[in-house]
């Protein structure tokens, strides 16, 4: 049986959960913040999740083009509760994680430049 996009991505994202125990959540939106898929922890939802960060992207990349720092690839919020972490994940879509306080961030990021780089093949298709 063929597996849809979203659903090789949600696979995509219960794994990066899984070898990071410090993410409480991933999700993967539209640059306009609706959802694509997630995995998150039962207290948080996708839609917002999707939609606040989507903003927060967008508002981060006007910022740069301001001061002439070119398209922003990444966005780190570090928060006294943990980070929110927003990363391109191909020209249409953004990969979205949520942390623990005391996350492995050097970690976290390298899966999830590599997981950022399967989406965009997958949605790319």
């Amino acid at each position: 049986m063929n597996q849809s996009r979203a659903e090789k991505i949600h696979e995509m994202l219960e794994r990066l959960r899984t070898m990071d125990t410090d993410i409480q959540g991933t999700a993967v939106a539209t640059n306009e913040g609706l959802v694509i898929a997630s995995s998150l922890a039962a207290n948080l939802d996708e839609e917002r999740l999707s939609a606040i960060c989507a903003a927060a992207a967008t508002v981060t990349c006007r910022t740069a083009e301001e001061f002439d720092k070119g398209e922003p690839t990444e966005v780190h919020i570090k928060a006294p509760k943990g980070y929110i972490l927003i990363m391109r994940s191909g020209a249409s879509s953004l990969l979205v994680a949520i942390t623990h306080h005391g996350a492995n961030l050097g970690l976290i990021l390298l899966d999830m430049r590599r997981v950022a780089r399967e989406i965009a093949s997958v949605l790319e298709q």
